[in-house]
């Protein structure tokens, strides 16, 4: 599903069992949006898990007695697959099966009889929605247990891909049959054989079978074969895949055994296999980027295995060693506020990005690369939304983690963001050197609000918004981004610099499901009227000087408001701002920060920092106060973070005193108002 929250949808067609779609023909393959699904009366629950909700149907009649494999591979939500016999409510139960192989998609082996209808029933764990496929195919029986025997695979002319659905059961080993070097633990092997036609790469696999195998290619005409090419035993679970080199006219022989199943494994020994052979797909390359073909919306699947990286082609900016990549391309007739592409319900861990150009190395387009989407839980798939400009042409880049490979489904639609502005940033009035905190909350398409917390992810998470979130902040009035000043993803808070004069800013608010734009806000700085500033030389003799200094003392993340009183529970944020004096503007200095703490038995302690550890100070020699920071040249304003944590166990009256020490020994540091704030 294209991640946006699901609002009233009408129900699939196949909603309730006197709807059951019909299966005419083997394999088969169907797909299908079943948001608004539900449960009929009379409905049983599936066996396999009681939580199960909103099914739809298809239905099978035997032509034969048959081995038939279904499973919901390709789905994007978490299914639960189950098959029944009868006519009406209440059915009687066939099979069923929550998760396979620990994945939240499903897969059912099933012993037909000829002439009887099944019902086969799809349903959402704890009644998810979104977008199902349901796959049916007919097993075929075990008769390539010996080399002599092997099923010879043949790709029919214009095809890249070949797939071969068996059962394996009561398969042995041959006298004289070589083991796998990968996994000399491993029996029950069946063969197969395929001879090129032209010097190519190819991609072996077991994807989508029910058992822990091993899968070896070799080379020679009898056992013991001669050589063994390549061989794997577990890629990324318990099937198994390799990529190898074929040459013209020579033969290989393919090997897929059982790898032996260790304690407390769920796997059966033996069971269904499913052998894949893929070619590199035709759109590897950007110059046989396939055309997204409008009106919208546009899906495409493919398997990408054996997909590869061209000469000059960049990575992803989000995902920098991401590989196999596969090109689409769009070139729209019309101009979209929002287009979404999403790989959602694909079968491995995808990165998007899309670009613009003619050749490598082309340009990524700003905020088009993402990693993993999350909605209502953490996601592999990828989800980009943007405008775009008609006549422009974009290429559609996605590439896998780890140069990971597997069943790719590209979904484009025009976009709906899942967020909107609950309230604009605020204007705000400073003194000269003070920072301003501006705060922008959004909410989701239901009204909630998406709040600030520690864990912004979690509290998105729950509120089912894409993530991730990037807050583009940028200096002028709204619409003008041609001075960015900050970036920042997962957090609305954004603190300016010490400012001198009035300055605008507005913000840019982008998710995977589209941008908003804020309006402007406007920073007012009033200019000091008094300096608080006091000066001493190296003898202690004091100083006049233009410094000032601002002191805050907060309890909350972006907090602009002196809290006078905190708890031991709270996490105190203080800082100061110093306006330098002009006269030591671009001279190196140190910088110092001391702490007066009070306990509530009037004893004084004194606190300094010494880069990021507050020491006790016994105030013998002012000269001796360790260095918090250091500036290399003294601008005319600089932000000093005093503290940030808790005071736990620590009740009384704290004093905040910052300054800093030029190179000829004199301190400038603040006088009154001081920053006083207590514990309770």
């Amino acid at each position: 599903m294209l991640f946006t929250p699901l609002g009233l949808a009408a129900a699939p067609a196949n909603d309730n069992l006197a709807a059951a779609l019909n299966i005419e023909t083997l394999p088969y393959t169907h797909q299908q949006d079943t948001s608004g699904a539900s449960n009929e009366a009379a409905e049983i629950r599936p066996q396999c898990l009681n939580e199960a909700g909103a099914s739809v149907w298809y239905q099978y009649t035997a032509t034969d007695n048959q081995t038939l494999v279904f499973d919901s591979f390709g789905s994007d939500y978490d299914t639960v697959l189950s098959v029944w016999s009868g006519t009406t409510h209440p059915l009687t139960a066939v099979a069923c099966n929550d998760d396979n192989n620990n994945r939240s998609q499903s897969q059912l082996i099933v012993e037909t009889e000829e002439n009887t209808t099944y019902y086969i029933n799809i349903s959402g764990y704890n009644g998810e929605t979104g977008s199902v496929v349901l796959n049916a195919k007919q097993a075929n029986p075990l008769t390539n247990d010996n080399l002599a025997d092997a099923i010879e695979i043949t790709l029919d002319a214009g095809l890249s891909s070949y797939r071969n659905t068996q059962l394996t059961q009561g398969a042995t080993n041959e006298p004289d049959e070589r083991v796998s070097d990968c996994n000399e633990k491993n029996s029950a092997s069946v063969w197969y054989q395929y001879t090129p036609t032209t010097d190519q790469r190819a991609v072996f696999d077991t994807a989508g079978s029910d058992y822990n195998t091993v899968l070896s290619i070799w080379e020679g005409d009898q056992h013991p074969l001669t050589e063994e090419v390549l061989c794997n035993d577990d890629n990324s679970g318990p099937q198994s895949q390799v990529g190898v080199e074929l040459a013209a006219g020579t033969t290989y022989y393919i090997n897929i055994s059982a790898a032996e199943t260790g304690g407390g494994s769920l796997l059966e020994e033996t069971g269904l296999l499913v052998l894949n052979l893929t070619l590199p797909p035709t759109n590897d390359y950007l110059a046989n980027a396939i055309e997204i073909e409008e009106p919208l919306p546009y899906t495409n699947t493919q398997n990408t295995g054996g997909a590869t990286i061209e000469i000059d082609e960049l990575f992803p900016s989000c995902v920098p060693d991401a590989g196999a990549s596969v090109w689409y391309f769009l070139k729209p007739s019309t101009d979209y506020n929002n287009v979404t592409f999403s790989t959602a319900g694909s079968g491995y861990d995808t990165v998007l990005s899309i670009w613009q150009g003619t050749e490598h190395p082309l340009t990524e387009l700003e905020n088009a690369c993402n990693d993993n989407a999350i909605v209502t839980e953490q996601s592999l798939s990828s989800q980009i939304t943007i405008p775009l400009t008609e006549n422009l042409t974009y290429y559609i880049d996605v590439g896998g983690v780890d140069n990971g490979t597997g069943h790719l489904i590209l979904r484009i639609e025009e976009g709906e963001t899942d967020f909107t502005l609950a309230s604009q940033p605020q204007d705000k009035s400073i003194e000269e050197c003070q920072t301003a905190t501006l705060v922008v909350n959004l909410n989701n398409r239901d009204g909630e609000a998406i709040e600030i917390t520690d864990d912004p992810i979690g509290s998105q998470w729950e509120t089912n918004i894409a993530l991730p979130f990037i807050y583009q902040w940028y200096q002028g009035e709204s619409g003008d981004d041609s001075t960015l000043i900050a970036d920042i993803e997962n957090n609305p808070v954004f603190i300016t610099k010490p400012l001198r004069e009035t300055t605008q800013y507005w913000v840019r608010i982008t998710n995977p499901t589209g941008t908003i734009d804020s309006e402007t806000v406007t920073v007012t700085v009033a200019e000091n009227t008094s300096n608080n500033g006091t000066g001493v030389d190296a003898e202690g003799n004091s100083l006049s000087t233009e410094a000032h200094f601002v002191g805050l003392v907060t309890n909350s993340l972006g907090g602009d408001e002196n809290v006078p009183v905190v708890s031991q529970d709270d996490t105190v944020f203080v800082t100061f701002t110093i306006k330098v004096d002009t006269n030591h503007i671009g001279q190196p200095a140190d910088i110092f920060t001391v702490g007066k703490y009070t306990t509530a038995d009037d004893i004084i302690h004194y606190f300094m920092r010494n880069g990021d550890e507050w020491i006790s100070w016994d105030r013998k020699n002012i000269a001796d106060l360790a260095i918090a920071d250091q500036q290399e040249t003294l601008l005319g304003c600089i932000n000093i973070p005093v503290f940030d944590g808790h005071l736990k166990n620590m009740p009384g009256d704290f004093t905040a005193y910052v300054g800093y020490r030029l190179s000829n020994g004199e301190l400038y540091f603040n006088g009154e108002p001081v920053i006083n704030f207590t514990v309770e």
